[in-house]
């Protein structure tokens, strides 16, 4: 198939803005396999070639829902679980090595796309379940803030739920290390300014009695599909990120988490009135803010915590969750309080991201740090 004499159709020149952008922001967060080949896949798409021809038809995919990310996922799937062999001959991930040019990377995605046209556009279907394990300590900093003895640990848009873990990886901030020194988890994010003052003095994890994460696609990391998921969404020229997930995987399995899965509806009352992350029939569960609710409604102090999440939940169900949070916030108190940590996109800077803990029964409202998106470096403010 060729482009059309009149130029590229305005719904294939989306998709290849959605690519190209991609690439972007790959190239920054350092793959530069991925910036290569994200360049490629769009150029394809201009042309109008088979990779086209499998992304037309999940036209119904929007913007926000990374199809790019969702296409290289399933690819990368294929090669770590053996069903392509000849693609995992150019990723480190799985031993192969990075064509030098873009000619040979180029062949080798056409024949991938070629052979395995089925899978990729059943891994089109397939959530991205971003699980960074290097997010763990911008968020610790602000959950060791809070000050709390005891905690519930709730995490929304959890995927595997592997931050859950954090009290368990070693964390060291600068020379404060928070969690559990000698883990096999290791991280050490550049700090661009130093822990100071009666805010970060004796800084400590509070002991995690209960650990909850919410999410429309949860995946089990203790098994090997759900583990497969997970790996196969880390991008394969980051060695080191991998061998994190890894280590995260063997945490999780020595210490349990409680995963519940709630709608993808929108607003109160959109799931099936069942118990939260049940299903009944082909009956959606219930809504995040729902299931959220219910848990909160064990009581006890507890920390609300997601990354990189917000931009994936329509408005609407933003709006519930926040009701949610403010309502179990007006019964807060000093010896059970609720802290919600978000790290997400900076309002003000799209280059990075913030953490802001609002914490209750106070209801105060506090940027904590500015941070690198994939958790290299941490700004404490």
């Amino acid at each position: 198939m060729t482009s059309d004499a009149a130029g590229t159709p305005p719904e294939r020149d989306e998709w290849a803005r959605r690519f190209t952008q991609q690439a972007a922001s790959c190239r920054e967060l350092g793959s530069a396999l991925y910036a290569r080949l994200l360049e490629l896949v769009a150029a394809e798409i201009h042309a109008g070639t088979a990779t086209w021809d499998l992304l037309r038809r999940s036209g119904h995919l929007r913007f926000g829902q990374a199809a790019p990310l969702r296409l290289l996922g399933a690819a990368h799937r294929l090669a770590l679980t053996g069903g392509a062999p000849d693609w995992a001959e150019v990723l480190p991930s799985c031993g192969g090595s990075v064509p030098a040019s873009d000619e040979a990377l180029l062949v080798s995605w056409r024949t991938l796309v070629d052979l395995h046209t089925e899978a990729l556009g059943a891994g089109l279907e397939r959530e991205v379940q971003t699980n960074e394990v290097a997010r763990a300590p911008a968020l610790a900093l602000a959950v060791a803030e809070a000050r709390m003895r005891e905690t519930r640990l709730v995490e929304l848009g959890c995927s595997a739920g592997l931050n859950l873990r954090l009290d368990h990886f070693e964390m060291d901030l600068g020379g404060v290390v928070l969690g559990t020194s000698g883990s096999a988890v290791q991280l050490r994010p550049e700090m661009r300014r130093g822990l100071g003052g009666l805010r970060h003095s004796g800084l400590v994890l509070p002991v995690v009695s209960e650990r909850v994460g919410i999410d429309p696609h949860p995946v089990d990391p203790t098994n090997p599909e759900g583990a497969a998921t997970i790996r196969s969404f880390i991008w394969p020229d980051q060695l080191d990120r991998l061998e994190r997930i890894d280590a995260a995987i063997g945490i999780a399995r020595s210490h349990p988490a409680e995963l519940l899965r709630c709608g993808t509806g929108v607003g109160p009352g959109t799931g099936d009135g069942g118990a939260p992350g049940a299903e009944s029939g082909t009956s959606e569960p219930p809504d995040a803010a729902a299931v959220l609710d219910s848990v909160l409604d064990r009581g006890g102090p507890a920390v609300v915590m997601h990354s990189i999440v917000w931009q994936y939940v329509p408005p609407e169900t933003r709006w519930a969750i926040t009701r949610t949070i403010e309502e179990h916030g007006e019964s807060a108190s000093a010896t059970a309080p609720l802290v919600w940590v978000r790290f997400e996109p900076d309002q003000w800077d799209r280059r990075r991201a913030a953490v802001w803990v609002r914490s209750f029964p106070s209801g105060s409202d506090r940027l904590a740090a500015h941070v690198d998106y994939h958790g290299r470096w941490v700004e404490p403010l």
